[in-house]
């Protein structure tokens, strides 16, 4: 692979481990937000599948933009190179790019990680992620 080519097999190993994590979190919906906050188990696993749903479609977001030749200084920026590349629609790309800010959270273990943001993501934002990964795959099968 030089440099300017997609690596299809790198970003379809990470749709795949996108697609397990978030068959995981599916599992977790629909709990009350006390669970998160009573069961630390629940919590862990809540935390753990969205950083790997989050570094998946970031990872995925920032090879796709760095073989468009997009420099891309960080994550939201590379969901909205993905838009301007057109492997997105701007208003998906817009409410996406808070995945990044998410990531962070998780990733860097700020003081405290907001629960009732978590519940929110959890059962309202994995379709954003699915949908993400279908947008992708598209991309990668018209990209040959």
């Amino acid at each position: 692979m030089s440099p300017g080519e997609i690596d299809t097999k790198t970003l379809r190993r990470h749709l795949a481990s996108l697609q397990a994590a978030l068959a995981q979190l599916r599992g977790h919906a629909g709990r009350p937000v006390t669970l998160l906050q009573t069961d630390l188990d629940e919590l862990w696993t809540v935390e753990h599948g969205l950083q790997l749903c989050a570094q998946n479609a970031l990872d995925i977001a920032t090879h796709i933009a760095a073989s468009a030749g997009r420099d891309v200084p960080d994550y939201a920026s590379a969901i909205d190179a993905l838009a301007a590349i057109g492997v997105l629609d701007p208003d998906f790309a817009v409410r996406f790019r808070a995945i990044a800010g998410l990531r962070n959270l998780l990733v860097h273990g700020y003081i405290e990680v907001d629960i009732h943001r978590l519940h929110q993501v959890l059962n309202r934002g994995l379709d954003d992620f699915a949908d993400l990964a279908a947008k992708i795959s598209a991309y990668l099968d018209r990209a040959g």
